[in-house]
């Protein structure tokens, strides 16, 4: 599938862009990189789910978009009692709230995560949770198997490489990198979505359409930000 290999040639563009990159090894940058690299992560689990043909395995898109909400709350809205209660495994915030919460942050007030996850969150749960978007599509007429459309397989494809590049925008951000920030909203821009071929199915085009035109001012897995102090 040409936007696999598409795909595949983005990821190993950001990994060499990110690859060695420092930020500060302070608690806050530390767990707002971690976020970002977890979604990063969860962009290359997809692509490479998608190309095997696990399709059903690919809801690893809801995670990556949630590390990506969370990589910007930490970064932007917790306050120091938040990132203490984090580092004891507590977090009573629902995705929904914490994207009100960035949402009333300059550069991010415009409303785009809020749309993004009315667009998309219903289905992405129901792919998360074997709902039925998810057992609709391993049925044919005479079979049990993956009958997902290829257009469907498109937008997935499509939105996972944006939230990995926003990902890596904001990684350029926390590592006060201006001119690899501007090189990746130049990226970003070259990315052509079509609108949605089923308004009744995921959306996802739908989704990666408001993200991308509202964005902020390799398979080589080991790749990741370096953490020093600055």
């Amino acid at each position: 599938m040409k936007s696999v290999l598409n795909s595949e040639k983005l990821i190993q563009w950001a990994d060499s862009k990110i690859d060695g990159l420092e930020v500060s090894s302070d608690d806050r940058p530390r767990i707002v990189a971690s976020c970002l690299d977890v979604a990063l992560e969860h962009q290359k689990a997809v692509i490479l789910l998608i190309a095997n043909k696990l399709y059903a395995s690919a809801a690893l898109i809801r995670l990556l978009f949630e590390a990506y909400v969370r990589g910007l709350w930490f970064n932007y809205c917790a306050n120091d009692k938040e990132i203490e209660k984090f580092k004891k495994d507590k977090m009573n915030k629902e995705v929904g709230k914490l994207i009100e919460d960035i949402e009333k942050i300059d550069g991010y007030n415009i409303g785009t995560l809020s749309s993004a996850k009315k667009a998309g969150w219903k289905a992405m749960n129901s792919f998360t949770h074997s709902g039925f978007n998810q057992i609709v599509r391993r049925n044919t007429e005479s079979t049990i198997e993956p009958n997902y459309e290829i257009e469907e397989i498109e937008e997935a494809i499509n939105f996972t490489n944006a939230i990995g590049l926003l990902s890596c925008l904001e990684i350029s951000f926390l590592a006060k990198k201006e001119e690899l920030s501007i090189e990746i909203l130049e990226k970003i821009k070259e990315i052509k979505v079509p609108y949605p071929h089923n308004t009744h199915g995921p959306a996802f085009a739908g989704l990666v359409i408001v993200l991308l035109n509202n964005s902020p001012v390799n398979y080589h897995f080991s790749s990741s930000v370096t953490s020093a102090a600055l």
